[in-house]
C-alpha cells in the first residue's frame, strides 16, 4: 500500500487534472471482490472497486484518489465511468450467454446533486439491455443524512426503476438505526470491524444486527471478513452474503470472471430467489415458524438459546441441512445420530418406513403451505417433527424444520413408569385429539399420519366437518358425522357403559387410499376436564379382521357401523 496522503498538494493537484485522461486511456480499472452466500458458500454477487494504475505515480489508491475527486466535485466522472465499464461487460457477457452475476457499486453523496442522475443510469442500463436487478446501488449514511427529504424520493425513485438500494457501511455513523426505521433499503452491509477481536461484545452487537434486519426485512453482507471463525460464527448467526479476503482479493474484472468461472460454483438466478427468500427466516428466533415477524413477538434473543431448528434444501428429491442452530443439534446427538448429516442420510432413505412418514408430512407442507407436523418415538423419548416451507422455485424447495424432544419439555415431564406405559399406546393410534366440548377447540396430542387439515383449533365443529367430507369414504360419511356429532358427543360418551364408544369406518391413510379404521372417543375422567373428550384413530390390519368369526365380521358390513 502507497504511504502517500491525499494531503500532498502536488498528487492532488495531478489527480485533479489527469481525471478523464485516467478514464479515456483506462488507467483507472474496475476490480471486482466476490460475494459469497454464507449459507451455500456459492459466489452470489460482486461489489466494484476501483484501482488507479497510473504511469508516474504507479498505483494510486481509492483512499488516496477519491477523497480529492470528492473535494473537487469530479467524484461523478469516476461513479459514471465504473458504471459504465460495468454495465458494457455485463450486457455483452449476456449477450453470448455466458454467466454474469449482480455486482454492487458505490455511489457517492455528490452523484446525487446532478439532476440527470436517474436518467443517466437508464440510459445505461438500455443501452446494454440489462435488467436493472443486476445493478445494485450502495449509498452511505452521509450521502442520505445530506439531504434525508430528498434522499428518501430517490430511493422510492430507485425502487420503481426496479433497482436495489443497500446501505453501506451499516453502523459507522449515529444515525444508521434512524435511517433503517425511515428509509426502504434492501440490504445494509455490516464492516467486521465490529468482529475485530471475536470478543463477547463483538459477537452480542453484530447478532442483534443480524437479528434486527431479519425481524424488519432487510437483506445482510458482512465485508471484511477475514477468518474462518468469524464465517463460521456469521453463518450461524445468520448473515446472508459475506465479502472479504477470506473467500477472495479484489481483481480485475475481466480476471475476475476467468477466474471465477473456473473455481468456484455459482450460484444461480433459481439459487438467489431462494436464498433471498431463507434471508428473512430467522431460525435463533423464539418463533422461528413465524415468517410474518408477528409485532408481538419478543425483540430479543440470543444466538446461542434459539429453539431446536433447521433449515433444510431439497432438490430432485434430495434432503441437505443448510443452517441450524444449537439445540437441533444437541436433539439429534440425544436421540443418538451422530450428528446433522447422519439425520439427513436417514431422511433421504424412504425405504424406511418412519422417514416416508417424515417425508410425507414435508410433501404435505409443500401442497398446504401450513405447519405440518407428525408425533414419533425414539429410545422411548416422545418428539415431535415439525415443518414449513420456506421458498420454491422450479424442482428446489427450501424447508424450516424443527425437531422437538417433547419428554423433556416442563409440561410434557412423566414419571418413567408413565411413560413406559403410554409407549406402546402411541404407536398403536394413527392420531389422538383432544376434543374440548365446552370450548369448542381441538388439539393435536399424537399424530404420526397425514390428516391434512386437521390442526389445532378453535372451531372443533368445523374441523370435524372438514375432516368428514375430505377423509371418509362417502357411503361412511353420513354416519361418521353422527359418531363425531360435537353437539351429542358428551351425552353419548357420558352414557356408555365402557366411558368409551367405538365405530368402524373407512378413510384415508397417507397414500390417499380408503382403509378400514376404528375410531374411539374417551369420556375424560378428571373432574376439572368433564367436558373433554378423547378421540383416537387407528388403522385395522384386514388379514387378522378377515379371520375373525362371521357374524364378528357384520359390524363391517355396510350400514351396520357402530359397535354396541
Amino acid at each position: 500500500m502507497s504511504l502517500r496522503k491525499p494531503k500532498d498538494k502536488e498528487l492532488e493537484s495531478y489527480i485533479e487534472s489527469h481525471i478523464e485522461e485516467a478514464i479515456e486511456k483506462e488507467w483507472i480499472q474496475v476490480y471486482l471482490q466476490t460475494n459469497i452466500r454464507g449459507l451455500s458458500k456459492r459466489v452470489c454477487g460482486a461489489e466494484a472497486l476501483s484501482r488507479w494504475i497510473d504511469p508516474v505515480y504507479g498505483m494510486i489508491s481509492p483512499g488516496e484518489f477519491i477523497p480529492v475527486l470528492e473535494k473537487k466535485r469530479k467524484i461523478q466522472l469516476l461513479d459514471r465511468y465504473v458504471m459504465e465499464t460495468i454495465c458494457r461487460e455485463l450486457g455483452e457477457r449476456r449477450r453470448r450467454g455466458q454467466f454474469i452475476v449482480p455486482i454492487s457499486m458505490n455511489f457517492s453523496r455528490l452523484d446525487f446533486d446532478v439532476p440527470t442522475l436517474l436518467q443517466e443510469m437508464e440510459e445505461i442500463m438500455e443501452k446494454n439491455s440489462l435488467p436493472r436487478n443486476y445493478v445494485h446501488i450502495e449509498i452511505t449514511e452521509s450521502a442520505v443524512m445530506e439531504n434525508e427529504a430528498y434522499m428518501k424520493d430517490t430511493v422510492r425513485e430507485l425502487h420503481t426503476l426496479g433497482y436495489k438500494v443497500w446501505m453501506d457501511d451499516f453502523g459507522s455513523g449515529y444515525s444508521s438505526l434512524n435511517l433503517l426505521k425511515e428509509f426502504e433499503f434492501d440490504t445494509f452491509k455490516i464492516d467486521m470491524r465490529f468482529l475485530s477481536d471475536m470478543g463477547k461484545k463483538s459477537l452480542i452487537i453484530i447478532s442483534s444486527i443480524l437479528y434486527m434486519a431479519k425481524e424488519i426485512g432487510i437483506h445482510t453482507v458482512a465485508e471484511g471478513v477475514e477468518t474462518e471463525e468469524q464465517y463460521r460464527f456469521l453463518k450461524v448467526a445468520g448473515c446472508e452474503r459475506m465479502q472479504g479476503y477470506y473467500f477472495a482479493r479484489p481483481e480485475p474484472m475481466k480476471e475476475w470472471f476467468a477466474h471465477t468461472k473456473e473455481s468456484c460454483e455459482m450460484e444461480t438466478e433459481e439459487d438467489c430467489y431462494l436464498y433471498d427468500e431463507i434471508g428473512f427466516v430467522n431460525i435463533i428466533s423464539p418463533v422461528p415458524f413465524d415468517l410474518e415477524r408477528s409485532d408481538s413477538s419478543p425483540s430479543i434473543h440470543g444466538f446461542e438459546t434459539g429453539q431446536p431448528v433447521a433449515v433444510m434444501s431439497e432438490m430432485d428429491g434430495v434432503l441437505k441441512h443448510l443452517n441450524f442452530t444449537k439445540p437441533y443439534r444437541k436433539n439429534l446427538l440425544e436421540l443418538g445420530y451422530e450428528g446433522t448429516h447422519q439425520f439427513q442420510d436417514l431422511l433421504n432413505d424412504r425405504s424406511i418406513l418412519f422417514t416416508d412418514k417424515m417425508r410425507d408430512i414435508m410433501d404435505l407442507a409443500r401442497k398446504s403451505g401450513r405447519i405440518e407436523a407428525m408425533d414419533f418415538l425414539s429410545g422411548g423419548r416422545h418428539c415431535q417433527f415439525q415443518t414449513r416451507l420456506v421458498a420454491r422455485k422450479g424442482n428446489k424447495n427450501i424447508f424450516l424444520v424443527r425437531l422437538d424432544i417433547l419428554s423433556n419439555i416442563r409440561r410434557f415431564q412423566k414419571n418413567k413408569e408413565f411413560q413406559e406405559a403410554l409407549s406402546p399406546l402411541y404407536t398403536v393410534y394413527d392420531m389422538v385429539f383432544v376434543f374440548d366440548l365446552k370450548e369448542n377447540l381441538l388439539n393435536p396430542v399424537y399424530v404420526n399420519e397425514i390428516y391434512e387439515g386437521v390442526h389445532e383449533s378453535s372451531n372443533l365443529r368445523g374441523e370435524i366437518e372438514k375432516f368428514v367430507e375430505n377423509k371418509v369414504y362417502p357411503k361412511d360419511k353420513e354416519a361418521c358425522w353422527q359418531f363425531l356429532n360435537p353437539d351429542t358427543m358428551a351425552e353419548r360418551v357420558e352414557s356408555a357403559e365402557k366411558d368409551f364408544i367405538l365405530a368402524y369406518f373407512r378413510s384415508k391413510n397417507r397414500k390417499n387410499e380408503y382403509v378400514w379404521k376404528r375410531f374411539v372417543l374417551i369420556r375424560s375422567h378428571e373432574r376439572s376436564k368433564q367436558d373433554r373428550v378423547i378421540f383416537g384413530i387407528h388403522t385395522l390390519n384386514m388379514d387378522k379382521v378377515s379371520m375373525m368369526h362371521k357374524e364378528d365380521q357384520q359390524i363391517f358390513q355396510e350400514g351396520d357401523f357402530f359397535e354396541r
